[in-house]
């Protein structure tokens, strides 16, 4: 009779470390799809999305079964950043790859809309790294797709907004009941510190074989958007006559690819200057840029449609009039995606993100550091072809101090090609300077639709 026990005891312990692995109801491989909501959303968002994704991926593929699955997190949390809310979706996901129930041909993969997408791309990344509250790396060998709408991978500027709307109603006092988290706002923030370590994490040599491999083994692709309906306001927004925004994320913040220079030097003479030469272009994920805005008041209007909210008529409709759903499930499906098949428009809108890091942390403030663009002649921008700053975009330029690491400042600015006739790359001359420290000047290389960021140093002059 013991050893009758022993045994079950060994079977069942077996099961558990997934060699009895539970297949399917069907035997066929599982490839299960995570929805993963923004800022102040949840599944909701996503309207008739999983009925939807689940109706045409098993229709049109059924050597595979496929599940849709929503993952929520607290979002209006002012005690939890992005960071913590990638732990908490990584429990949910630990659920359902769990031993027992996930098979190593199995698959899993992502559609992420705005915040939602960073909080996927940490778990990713945490994942891969092994840290102990994510999953473990051999999860990231099940990753198919990666896909993301309208994430503000270098900030947003609707959270500046919310922020300074925030902290002007504490500052009289009046505790407003926001939908949104003080600390996601703060993640989300062109220039955080969450934002600046992503950019890092990209161009730093050491992850250099992580990023190599995760280009090379999932399919990612970006999904950002520019809401046509919205061009009577495009005077107010980067991009000149015509609404580069999806209506809360520029259009540059949502490409992941971008624009890279740095330069950090022990010693350089007054007025030294970085060549275009050093700029590289970090080329990672697939992008397509759709007509449609963030979130719509009536989201089953397509004639104002958001790019997250799936209406009922596409989950009998897989070519429904949607800007997003065809090319959500032809990537999942492994389907090319051609290029005429995405309206094209001459894009004119462009981010610079700029972290200065200083010498001397203690003697100085980041109001201190001073930015000034030229043409690279040193001549005035006027009557250039390269506009910075419109004076009539709120939150055209900002400028704040990194919490995590002292010595860093960071600054961004808006802009557009006002007279390109077609797509290419530009470039303009930043000054950076400040009393008692080295001045340097910085050809910084522009491309439409893209974010350039720079990262320099300012040694002391004494």
């Amino acid at each position: 009779m013991k050893n009758i026990i022993l045994t079950i005891l060994f079977l069942m312990a077996l099961q558990n470390v997934g060699i009895f692995a539970e297949e399917s109801s069907n035997g066929k491989i599982k490839h299960t799809v995570f929805l993963i909501h923004g800022i102040s959303g949840t599944k909701e968002h996503f309207g008739k999305m999983d009925q939807a994704l689940t109706k045409v991926l098993n229709a049109k593929d059924p050597d595979v079964e496929y599940f849709v699955e929503s993952l929520e997190f607290e979002t209006g949390n002012d005690e939890k950043n992005i960071y913590d809310f990638a732990k908490d979706i990584n429990l949910q996901i630990m659920r359902v790859t769990a031993a027992g129930t996930f098979r190593k041909e199995d698959k899993i993969s992502f559609v992420m809309h705005s915040e939602g997408g960073l909080i996927g791309s940490v778990w990713l990344f945490q994942s891969l790294l092994g840290n102990k509250d994510f999953s473990p790396p051999s999860i990231i060998e099940h990753i198919d797709s990666f896909i993301t709408l309208g994430t503000p991978f270098w900030g947003a500027k609707s959270a500046e907004f919310g922020r300074n709307i925030d902290g002007f109603f504490n500052y009289l006092g009046i505790d407003l009941d926001v939908p949104f988290g003080t600390r996601e706002l703060e993640d989300m923030s062109i220039g955080s510190d969450l934002i600046n370590d992503f950019r890092m994490a990209l161009v730093d040599p050491k992850h250099k074989e992580d990023i190599l491999y995760l280009k090379e083994n999932i399919r990612f692709l970006n999904i950002a958007a520019a809401a046509q309906a919205l061009d009577s306001f495009g005077i107010f927004a980067s991009g000149g006559e015509k609404y580069e925004d999806d209506g809360a994320v520029l259009l540059p913040s949502a490409r992941f690819d971008f624009l890279f220079s740095r330069s950090l030097l022990n010693e350089y003479e007054e007025g030294d200057r970085v060549s275009l030469t050093n700029t590289e272009v970090v080329d990672f994920a697939s992008c397509i840029i759709v007509n449609g805005v963030h979130r719509a008041p009536i989201p089953e209007l397509m004639e104002f449609a958001d790019i997250v909210y799936v209406p009922k008529a596409c989950i009998d409709n897989d070519s429904c009039e949607h800007p997003t759903f065809k090319y959500i499930w032809k990537q999942l499906l492994g389907e090319e995606i051609l290029q005429e098949e995405v309206e094209q428009r001459n894009f004119k809108s462009f981010l610079i993100d700029l972290n200065v890091h200083v010498s001397d942390k203690d003697s100085f403030i980041c109001e201190d550091i001073k930015i000034e663009f030229s043409q690279l002649d040193g001549s005035s921008l006027d009557g250039s072809n390269v506009e910075i700053s419109n004076i009539f975009e709120l939150f055209s330029e900002g400028k704040n101090k990194s919490k995590k690491y002292q010595n860093q400042c960071r600054f961004y600015f808006t802009g557009n090609i006002k007279k390109s006739a077609k797509q290419g790359m530009h470039a303009v001359l930043m000054k950076v300077s400040a009393e008692g420290l080295k001045t340097r000047y910085v050809e910084v290389l522009l491309k439409e639709s893209y974010s350039a960021y720079v990262d320099i140093n300012l040694i002391s002059s004494k």
